[in-house]
């Protein structure tokens, strides 16, 4: 009966740690470069410079709410309780945070971007994620991003500069982004605001990662879905900014750097940065992480639970946006 009791216990505890195990991130191998950041499109993107960086490694995919929740059950971390999210024709609103399913008031799958989280959220996690594993899990830099997202391009989007093609490789404020809004906020229309893509990728508002297609470097959504946190503060210019591709980070540091874009706004130019105070959570930001190339990073290994869930959460998800499309497409 001893027995029998203490090897119940042992298969529970062991059935709990696993649940509060990380879920470790599909990553992505960055060979050591140089490349042109920045452009003369905005004063906060001059002046162009040349960066060299050492190899690293980044994720594949945005961190899902999921992977997030994760890291919430396993160490009790409080989630924000209120959201900028968007309510009614007020547009965008603090209303309380949502993030029990997936942290996004428009969120259907838990395999969508952890939002509302912040900043501060983001670097919690890479911080539990890497003392739970002992490999250099982090945010990515600026440079880092930004040379993962270009993949070697030099054009507005890393795919060329062809706005009709942005729905495959990109979740942005398109056509199926304005319906939703149109549908679900009292007749509010995207393109009074921000403007609409001229294309329909069949998702209304966040999407599943990795459903579009990759760059050249084998990473998904550094265009569209949710804009990315990376370590560095914000700057007014390049002026004075590091050569070698680490973050550039200030002894006070009031708002932080997003790169990329989401499903709320049209393609923003490889060369775009934004930034949001330290404090500020909202539905529109979220992350991926990186990692140091050394003895204890990540080696490439077979796919996870994980990672097969979210891959027939994608194919399902491309058999329903398939059958949207052929409903759509015309008879004759």
């Amino acid at each position: 009966m001893f027995k029998q009791s203490t090897l119940t216990v042992s298969l529970l505890l062991l059935a709990n740690a696993a649940m509060a195990a990380p879920i470790e991130p599909q990553m992505v191998t960055i060979k050591a470069g140089e490349f042109v950041m920045g452009s003369a499109r905005a004063a906060n993107t001059q002046p162009a410079h040349s960066v060299t960086l050492k190899a690293f490694r980044i994720g594949k995919y945005e961190v899902s709410a999921a992977e997030f929740q994760r890291f919430v059950e396993a160490t009790g971390y409080k989630a924000p309780r209120m959201c900028l999210q968007m309510a009614s024709k007020r547009w965008f609103t603090s209303v309380p945070n949502e993030f029990v399913d997936a942290a996004t008031l428009q969120s259907l799958s838990k395999f969508e971007p952890a939002t509302c989280i912040g900043w501060n959220g983001a670097q919690a996690y890479v911080a539990w994620l890497a003392k739970e594993t002992g490999k250099p899990y982090r945010l990515p830099s600026e440079a880092e991003w930004e040379y993962a997202s270009r993949a070697g391009g030099t054009a507005r989007y890393f795919f060329g500069n062809e706005e009709t093609a942005a729905c495959r490789y990109a979740n942005l404020a398109d056509r199926s982004a304005e319906a939703a809004i149109r549908r679900d906020f009292d007749g509010l229309e995207s393109r009074e605001h921000v403007g609409v893509m001229p294309c329909d990728d069949k998702s209304g508002y966040a999407s599943i990662v990795g459903m579009y297609e990759a760059n050249a470097f084998g990473l998904h959504d550094t265009l569209g879905n949710i804009a990315e946190y990376v370590q560095d503060c914000e700057h007014e210019s390049y002026a004075g900014a590091p050569a070698d591709g680490s973050a550039w980070v200030d002894a006070t540091c009031k708002a932080r750097v997003v790169r990329g874009g989401s499903w709320h706004w049209r393609g923003f130019h490889a060369s775009h940065r934004g930034a949001m105070p330290v404090d500020f959570i909202g539905a529109l930001e979220g992350f991926r992480v990186a990692q140091d190339i050394g003895a204890a990073a990540s080696a490439d290994a077979a796919p996870s639970s994980f990672d097969l869930e979210l891959a027939e959460a994608q194919k399902s998800e491309r058999a329903r946006r398939a059958a949207l499309a052929a409903i759509a497409r015309p008879k004759g």
